[in-house]
């Protein structure tokens, strides 16, 4: 789990320096991945990836269809896989997975672009760097943590956990809906276009730097957010 409260000026250093080589060059090349996979009902994606948008959209399919398109230099597309993994639970997809023949301190990284359509009642379990996220119609839990990236959910029902370090957030929950909002940041602000009862002790926090609790109609499922300097909008 990122724990960005206490990421260091150093550490933040070295993961900007390592996304660096990701810019696109002219010796670039793209590889196009199309694959469809089993999932049981009610089953968890779990989705690791460092730079490039991704895409999840829940759909009345039994299965789970993924188009990948990565960039990076041949050699490296060569040596660094995008692995697809049917596990007990789910699936498990990992955009930048290592072969051992890879020795090139350079970069580990290739850029991939996915649009993945999940049964509607899936779990995710979302970790990127740089990526932009956009989730839109999954009922099932989400946890969703990037350092840099946007974090763009529609039509959500069930519980999110959403932490960036410096991207936004931004949640719509299905008309309707109640929720029980948890929002802790460090310099970000919290907006929100439905009513909301404050539950925090200090009405304060509702600014930057601290914490907000509060419930948006009766209170329901758990809407936690992070941030170091992102801001969270809920509407």
């Amino acid at each position: 789990m990122m724990k960005f409260g206490h990421v260091s000026a150093i550490a933040i250093l070295s993961a900007l320096t390592l996304a660096a080589p990701v810019v696109a060059s002219e010796q670039d090349q793209t590889e196009r991945v199309d694959r469809t996979v089993q999932i049981r009902a009610g089953g968890q994606l779990r989705l690791k990836n460092f730079s490039g948008k991704v895409t999840i959209t829940g759909s009345n399919r039994a299965d789970l269809v993924v188009h990948a398109v990565r960039r990076a230099p041949r050699e490296r597309l060569d040596h660094i896989k995008l692995e697809i993994t049917e596990t007990a639970s789910g699936v498990s997809i990992e955009a930048n997975k290592k072969d051992g023949n890879w020795r090139d301190g350079k970069s580990d990284v290739v850029e991939t672009e996915f649009e993945i359509q999940v049964p509607a009642d899936v779990t995710l379990d979302v970790e990127v760097f740089s990526s932009d996220v956009y989730v839109k119609g999954v009922r099932g839990r989400q946890r969703l943590h990037a350092f840099s990236g946007e974090i763009d959910v529609v039509d959500a029902e069930a519980g999110i956990d959403a932490e960036t370090f410096s991207g936004d957030i931004q949640v719509q929950l299905v008309q309707g809906a109640s929720a029980s909002i948890d929002f802790d940041t460090f310099s970000g602000d919290l907006d929100s276009k439905l009513p909301m009862t404050s539950r925090s002790s200090d009405t304060r926090r509702f600014g930057p730097a601290g914490r907000t609790r509060g419930e948006i109609g009766s209170g329901g499922p758990d809407y936690r957010f992070k941030t170091f300097s992102g801001d969270v909008r809920i509407r």
